[in-house]
């Protein structure tokens, strides 16, 4: 007995001092604990062949080889892959061996737990971003009984360059998401993860990715249903455009389009300089500098209907797995901040700089969008605050990108996948949040109710990380109870997906999605201060932006405008998608521009 008690004191401080570990068929992977004493990770898992050399460009070979001694120390996130963008660029190194994901499990989780697993794919125009984003850590999420899962792919030319001389069909950052997906089916059990529970779910660039996935026939081998956060563009890069782009750049690094070992033996510097400086890259309809809003026809890094990998544009052929599709309500008030970001060009931003950007993003449908969003409506709602009638042209800006960019984007998404017999959901994210979710938002923290619920606002919430310290910015603050309150709701809301799905929990109901006549009164959750079931107005889509698309991409359209556009109210657009709040000064709002803030996830 004397010993039995020293003994067994000696084997618990022993297990709890011990590393997490896992073992699948590559080998043993070390793990470290997370500080909350509930979750673990594993960083750094390769789940294909470093995609360098003759692999560059290529499309990922899956990783079949063992770890070296049979052990992989995972307690470190790997390099990002390279960027081609400087907004949501991680810290730490970066590497064209970036094809890696990191894992969060509950402390408790076994092999035989079989918890619901969240695959999260970033955004960042498919150009910048890496799972180390501090934002996307998993170990407050794994801590509610999930496992977390964050893939790193392509970005830029790398993974989405098309060159038919060289051989090069494109998708090749779709092609990562893939391999990750396939990893995950096949290790996850080891992990405390069931196969038959994944979710894939990512915000702006990254929704766009997995709308994509989901809408190919293999997506109901890779995960379970989808959760579409935000979507940007969902109408994919015309092939010919895709096509010209790569001889474009490809004439920039001094190649030939079918000279194979020329592209392979440029640097990553190389790459980056050509990205920057090809004007082909940089030109046509939508690429207005700053506050672009991209259409099939313009030249970018993006993925494309190639007939192999996507087979058929996923717009009309919709999502093949049970998708949830959401945006926030004041989208485009980050990126035009980044545009205009001093109160000099604020003030001084006229009628003629909103035709500009009218004209630079729609060409001949400028005119068609002035009329559903008047100026005049903006300029006399800023007024009232004491506010410029540049700000009124700020305020238009900003609405007209909202509801171009991502909210009739996310209609269109879910009117696909519904009308292709698959289940769909919808949601607007209108939280207010109290604290400043990202480092460049601190100079306002006390303001953010100006910005409302702007892009990547959702994020903390999903995640479950609310408390924020920014040191340099000398901020730090602690989310409310309510908001703590609202994000458990939609953590259970987006694990209800994962394992039945279908988003509703017996607390929650969330109604599936509709189609209805005119695109109002659509079944949707509302997050506002709670998680409430209630109806979106995607009117102005079916009135504008349908028909809009329809002229950009050069396709005929059923959606016709038979409305004439509606005179603003109270509101600052006649589409009801923005009010502006008058209890805010128009110090707050050039303390705002001061930032400098442009976030295009």
């Amino acid at each position: 007995m004397k010993l039995f008690l020293p003994t067994s004191l000696s084997a618990i401080v022993a297990t709890a001092l011990a590393s997490p570990s896992v073992t699948i068929d590559a080998g043993t992977i070390k793990g470290g604990k997370c500080s909350n004493g509930h979750a673990v990770y594993y960083k750094g898992i390769p789940f294909a062949e470093p995609p360098v050399g003759e692999l560059r460009f290529e499309p990922p070979k899956t990783y079949s080889k063992k770890y070296r001694h049979g052990k992989l120390n995972a307690t470190a996130s790997a390099p990002s892959c390279i960027q081609f963008g400087d907004q949501t660029v991680p810290s730490g190194t970066k590497s064209e061996d970036c094809l890696y994901l990191d894992i969060w499990a509950p402390s408790n989780a076994t092999k035989h737990s079989k918890l619901p697993v969240k695959v999260w794919v970033f955004g960042g125009s498919d150009t910048e971003g890496g799972i180390e984003y501090p934002l996307y850590d998993g170990c407050n999420l794994a801590e509610k009984d999930t496992i977390v899962v964050s893939l790193n792919y392509r970005l830029g030319p790398l993974g989405f360059l098309a060159l038919d001389d060289a051989g090069y069909q494109g998708n090749q950052g779709i092609q990562d998401l893939i391999r990750g997906f396939e990893w995950v089916q096949k290790s996850i059990s080891s992990f405390g993860g069931d196969p038959k529970k994944v979710l894939a779910f990512g915000q702006s660039a990254g929704a766009t990715d997995v709308y994509t996935l989901a809408t190919l026939a293999e997506a109901p081998h890779l995960f379970k249903s989808a959760m579409v956060e935000s979507i940007a563009l969902p109408q994919l890069t015309n092939k010919t455009i895709a096509q010209k782009l790569g001889v474009s750049f490809a004439k920039k690094l001094d190649c030939s389009a079918n000279d194979k070992s020329c592209l392979r033996s440029k640097s990553s510097a190389d790459l980056q300089k050509a990205f920057y400086s090809d004007s082909y890259l940089h030109s046509g309809i939508g690429s207005l500098d700053g506050i672009g809003n991209d259409n099939s026809l313009t030249p970018e890094f993006w993925p494309i209907v190639d007939g192999k990998i996507i087979k058929e544009n996923p717009l009309q052929r919709g999502a093949q797995v049970p998708t949830v599709f959401g945006f926030n309500q004041q989208e485009g008030a980050l990126s035009t901040i980044g545009k205009y970001s001093s109160p000099e060009l604020i003030a001084n931003l006229t009628a003629a700089d909103y035709e500009t950007f009218l004209k630079g993003d729609w060409g001949s449908a400028a005119s068609t969008i002035g009329k559903y969003y008047p100026l005049s409506a903006y300029e006399s709602a800023v007024k009232k605050l004491g506010l410029t009638a540049g700000s009124g042209v700020f305020k238009a800006i900003a609405q007209v990108l909202t509801d171009a960019h991502f909210k009739c984007p996310t209609y269109q998404s879910a009117v696909s996948t519904a009308r292709n017999g698959n289940a769909a959901w919808a949601y607007e994210f209108t939280h207010n949040s109290s604290c400043a979710w990202l480092d460049t938002l601190a100079p306002i923290g006390d303001n953010l109710a100006f910005l409302g619920a702007a892009h990547t606002a959702e994020l903390p919430f999903v995640f479950n990380n609310l408390d924020f310290s920014y040191p340099t910015e000398n901020y730090t603050c602690n989310s409310s109870q309510s908001e703590r309150k609202l994000s458990d709701e939609m953590i259970s809301l987006w694990t209800a997906m994962a394992e039945n799905g279908k988003p509703s929990t017996d607390a929650i109901q969330w109604p599936e999605f509709n189609i209805t006549s005119t695109g109002s009164n659509t079944p949707g959750m509302i997050f506002g201060n709670s998680s409430t079931s209630g109806e979106i107005d995607f009117s102005i889509c079916k009135l504008l932006w349908a028909q809009v698309s329809a002229e950009l991409d050069g396709t005929n359209s059923t959606a016709t405008s038979t409305s004439s556009p509606s005179s603003s109210g109270s509101s600052t657009s006649s589409s009801g998608g923005m009010t502006i709040s008058t209890s805010l000064g128009g110090s707050i709002f050039f303390t705002a521009i001061l930032m400098g803030v442009i976030i295009l996830f």
